[in-house]
C-alpha cells in the first residue's frame, strides 16, 4: 500500500499543477485488472488490434472534488497497435491507440465515461486518456509464447490516477 500512496504522490503532483484554478478538480487512486486480448494482422505480429475485456476499474478518491467514488466499474476497450522501433513483433514492443469505455460509481451517480486511449508498451507499459494516466503490465496466464507464437491473451494490469474537472462531463 505505501508503494502504491508512493506511486499516486509522484503521478498526481504534476497532473495537479495543470488544472485551471477555477474549476474544482476530482482525484483517484485506481487500479484497473482484466484481460487484454491482441489480434497480429494476417500480415504479421507487429501489427493489429487490442480489446481489453473483462476488465475492472476499481478507484479510490474523489470524482470532480465532492462526489465519493463507492466502488469499482466496468472496464472495456479497444483499438491497434503497431511494433514499437527495436522490438520484436512477438513480444509486445507496441504502440498502441484506441477508446476505452469505463464506468465510475459515486455519491452522486454512475458515470460512464468514454475517450481516446494511448499506449506505449515494451516489458511494462504507460498509457493515457484524458481523465487517466498510469502504468500497466500484462503477465501470465498468457496464449502464446513469444517465441514459436505471437502473444493473443494476458493478464493486464495497471495502476491510474484519474483527474476530473468540472465541466468533462455532461
Amino acid at each position: 500500500m505505501k508503494r502504491f500512496v508512493a506511486l499516486l504522490a509522484l503521478m498526481v503532483g504534476p497532473v495537479a499543477g495543470f488544472a485551471p484554478a477555477a474549476d474544482a478538480m476530482g482525484v483517484a487512486a485506481c487500479t484497473i485488472t482484466g484481460t487484454m486480448n491482441f489480434a497480429p494482422s494476417a500480415e504479421g505480429p507487429e501489427r493489429g488490434a487490442w480489446t481489453i475485456e473483462p476488465a475492472v476499474i476499481s478507484c479510490q478518491g474523489l470524482f470532480r472534488a465532492k462526489h465519493r467514488i463507492t466502488g469499482p466499474g466496468a472496464f472495456t476497450g479497444s483499438g491497434t497497435y503497431a511494433e514499437a522501433a527495436g522490438g520484436t513483433g512477438t513480444c509486445l514492443h507496441s504502440i498502441g491507440t484506441g477508446q476505452v469505455d469505463y464506468v465510475i460509481p459515486t455519491s452522486e451517480a454512475t458515470i460512464r465515461i468514454q475517450e481516446p486511449h494511448d499506449f506505449l508498451f515494451a516489458g511494462v507499459g504507460a498509457f493515457t486518456t484524458p481523465s487517466l494516466r498510469g502504468s500497466f503490465e500484462v503477465g501470465p496466464p498468457y496464449d502464446g509464447d513469444c517465441v514459436t507464437e505471437p502473444v493473443t491473451k494476458a493478464t493486464f494490469i495497471a495502476q491510474a490516477v484519474l483527474v476530473r474537472l468540472n465541466g468533462l462531463d455532461h
